[in-house]
């Protein structure tokens, strides 16, 4: 038995091992930058839109979250307090990313998601998402708060009141 030759085998193949690693963590740093630098500008942007046009009813919330391949927008706001409505679009980067040209990505997608189905439908731009995110939300909140004043008892609890819908 080749005692030296053996242990020398070993630690180049744990060596290998410890390289091939570091490449697949570089690997996906690249790809998480990539995503990052791709869609986190459109998403603010976009988000940003959305806050201009509806910043003020109260307790509404306009957040961009990261994730693998994307980054989300979510518009949230609440008639009474007592529940929620909510609208979700991702600025996502397409394709598979199996690339390792992570330089090459350009143009992020535009999607829309539907809160009841999971089902996502393509935007064509920053500005037609921002437009369905706007257009989503508030025929829902236009609903929801239809529905709370007709109510007398869900009316007190209305959060938007009169003195939310004066000019500024």
């Amino acid at each position: 038995m080749d005692i030296p030759k053996l242990k020398q085998g070993l630690r180049e193949d744990l060596s290998d091992i410890l390289e091939r690693s570091r490449f697949v963590e570089r690997q996906k740093l690249a790809q998480s930058n990539a995503v990052h630098r791709l869609t986190r500008a459109e998403a603010i942007a976009t988000a940003a839109n959305l806050h201009e046009l509806l910043g003020w009813i109260p307790e509404l919330c306009v957040e961009t979250t990261g994730q693998t391949k994307a980054t989300a927008i979510n518009i949230t706001a609440t008639v009474t307090g007592a529940e929620t409505i909510s609208i979700t679009g991702l600025v996502a980067v397409p394709g598979d990313l199996l690339s390792a040209d992570f330089d090459a990505l350009e143009h992020p997608t535009y999607v829309l998601l539907d809160e009841f189905s999971g089902d996502s439908r393509p935007i064509e731009s920053r500005e037609a998402l921002s437009l369905a995110l706007f257009e989503g939300f508030t025929r829902s909140y236009r609903e929801r708060y239809e529905f709370v004043l007709t109510d007398p008892v869900l009316r007190e609890k209305a959060i938007l009141k009169a003195g939310h819908l004066d000019d500024e």
